[in-house]
């Protein structure tokens, strides 16, 4: 699809002057460019029938990672971490209420500052942190026999600090958002040195970790092994 609207776009919409309010400026920015090719092509049947699908999507999406975002703060971090399987149902249900206003206002502050950035960075920038935090240790969880829990969780959480901070000095963010004269990392993405980072950090904490339980861990790894490759579960993996 994307394919198929930046053709259409460049057919339709960008020679047309009615979608455009000077040269190479089109109304509403460029996130405007897909509303404009409905347009385009079907009139304003069509262009309603887009503007509907897309704030349709649009509430779907944030309800569901509202939703996601407070369940794993209230149950994963608050109730399983912090308060060690002992909250009641009660306390989770308020710390969801508490943390779903929390990401409520972060989105609608981060929203008002990226108003002007393109759908298409933001959504890259996504998966760049993915890249850096999830990837690595997915990867070598897999692979590698030497991997502990403390080298995914420290390394892990290296690697999302990494592009968090960079992302934050990048060109995009640091001069076009925040209005400083010039980046102090000169780059857009920071896939290429947080996804090191975390794999070096992930590497790095497993090694030096001698403790009882980081041992079993990599002992266990041959038996977790094979269960993966043959489906197997349960007691009988062992």
């Amino acid at each position: 699809m994307i394919i198929v609207i930046g053709f259409g776009t460049i057919a339709l919409v960008a020679p047309d002057p009615l979608y455009h309010t000077g040269p190479g400026t089109v109304i509403g920015g460029v996130n405007m460019v897909a509303v404009h090719l409905a347009h385009a092509v079907g009139g304003n049947v069509f262009l309603g029938f887009i503007c509907a699908v897309s704030f349709s999507t649009i509430l779907a999406v944030v309800a569901g990672l509202t939703l996601a975002g407070s369940s794993a703060v209230s149950h994963d971090l608050y109730a399983t971490v912090i308060r060690q399987g002992q909250a009641s149902d009660k306390d989770e249900m308020r710390v969801s209420r508490i943390t779903t206003l929390v990401l409520g206002v972060l989105s609608i502050l981060l929203g008002v500052l990226f108003e002007k950035q393109t759908i298409a960075f933001i959504v890259s920038l996504t998966f760049s942190i993915a890249a850096s935090s999830n990837f690595p240790v997915l990867l070598l969880s897999i692979y590698w026999r030497g991997l502990t829990t403390r080298g995914a969780v420290l390394g892990g959480l290296m690697g999302l600090a990494t592009a968090v901070v960079l992302t934050i000095l990048s060109p995009t963010v640091w001069v076009q958002v925040l209005g400083h004269a010039s980046a102090i990392y000169p780059y857009e993405y920071p896939a290429l040195f947080s996804m090191l980072a975390a794999f070096v950090g992930i590497y790095v904490f497993s090694v030096t970790d001698r403790s009882p339980r980081g041992v079993w861990e990599r002992a266990a790894y041959q038996n977790q092994r094979v269960a993966c490759e043959l489906g197997i579960t349960g007691k009988s993996a062992s």
